[in-house]
């Protein structure tokens, strides 16, 4: 295996993309994305160092703009510590007991490893610095279908809010986020697709610098045929995995969940407004009803 097969695999996309469907199969083919995962397959390391970068910069996952901002003096204050927490006792997370014990730095992985995190579309501008070679995915998916599943989880996140203790603390201390929602943004379809187009355009952008090493997947094809889409990023990524593994676990894909928005006639008339912007021809999004 080369030098360049042992930097990072890093997953990234908009929510709702199906960025957990790719992570959750390419870790059944045997790539490592952490011991202690929360339950939408994010490695909770990196999970926290990418929320924490973002918040360094007053952005969030859901309000990332500010951190187009970053600059040199930011990126070398902040990669000081992130280099710390890679070599630091806090690994254990992501490494899991026996692998800490054998890896003293994350840098010196030797085998097949990555995470995955939407937040990556952004925070990509600082783990560059430290991972110079990494193959990047990017997976995206329909705007209309993005925003509207991300609608439901916060109606369910809205419905399903329970006012337990660690809340009455955080709202006695005034301290804190009590989880009331996770995102007042996305409640909104149009302000759902607005965020679509930042994290899609952002990752597009990453062409100029990483064309080589970054592989766009159309969550909608993949869905089509999930077998040969697979097999494409097993090669690109360079994975030990042979045909008949992937088949096998390809055969996990649900294929329902493509276009759905058809279903709804106020997505179809929001679809009609908005087919036209250049982003959507640029994906080949500017057709699906008369598909």
């Amino acid at each position: 295996m080369n030098t360049t097969s042992l930097q990072p695999v890093i997953i990234m996309g908009m929510h709702r993309s199906g960025t957990t469907m790719l992570a959750s199969l390419l870790e059944q083919l045997g790539l490592f994305i952490g011991a202690k995962k929360q339950e939408n397959d994010e490695s909770l390391f990196f999970f926290k160092l990418n929320d924490w970068l973002l918040r360094q910069a007053n952005a969030t996952w859901d309000n990332p703009h500010n951190f187009t901002f970053i600059n040199a003096v930011f990126k070398e204050k902040v990669i000081r510590v992130l280099k710390q927490h890679l070599k630091g006792m806090r690994r254990l997370e992501y490494l899991g007991f026996g692998k800490f014990l054998r890896y003293g730095d994350i840098r010196h992985i030797d085998f097949p490893w990555g995470w995955k995190d939407p937040r990556n579309t952004f925070t990509i501008d600082i783990w560059k610095d430290i991972f110079p070679h990494p193959k990047l995915l990017h997976i995206y998916r329909n705007p209309l279908d993005v925003a509207n599943s991300a609608r439901k989880r916060e109606i369910e996140i809205q419905n399903n809010f329970k006012h337990n203790w660690k809340c009455f603390l955080k709202e006695r201390l005034v301290f804190g986020k009590a989880f009331y929602q996770d995102s007042v943004r996305l409640q909104n379809i149009s302000e759902g697709i607005q965020l679509w187009k930042e994290y899609v355009q952002k990752a597009i952008s990453l062409d100029e610098e990483w064309k080589e090493n970054i592989l766009h997947i159309r969550y909608e094809t993949f869905l089509d045929s999930p077998a040969d889409a697979l097999g494409k990023i097993v090669d690109f990524i360079g994975l030990s995995a042979d045909a008949s593994s992937v088949n096998a676990v390809s055969k996990n894909v649900l294929s329902g969940n493509k276009f759905t928005f058809i279903k709804d006639s106020n997505l179809r008339d929001i679809y009609r407004h908005i087919r036209e912007e250049d982003i959507m021809k640029k994906l080949g999004y500017d057709t699906i009803i008369e598909k």
